[in-house]
């Protein structure tokens, strides 16, 4: 089964809520984009969640309180 933008997504959420920081994620994003062959692919789900991260657009998920 393909892994959808969501999917990475809640698993993103998963590593950020057990207190990983905003570079342990996208560093763990990063290694299973390049595992999955993601760099052949530049529309993979997984890439655009990357640059979203890396933008900025899921910050809240990296705030605590």
């Amino acid at each position: 089964m393909k892994m959808t933008y969501d999917d990475y997504l809640g698993q993103a959420k998963i590593l950020a809520k057990a207190g990983h920081n905003r570079s342990d994620v996208l560093k763990a994003l990063r290694t299973l984009y390049l595992l999955n062959d993601g760099d052949l692919n530049p529309k993979d789900e997984l890439g655009v969640l990357i640059a979203d991260i890396e933008n900025g657009k899921h910050s809240k998920m990296f705030q605590t309180l």
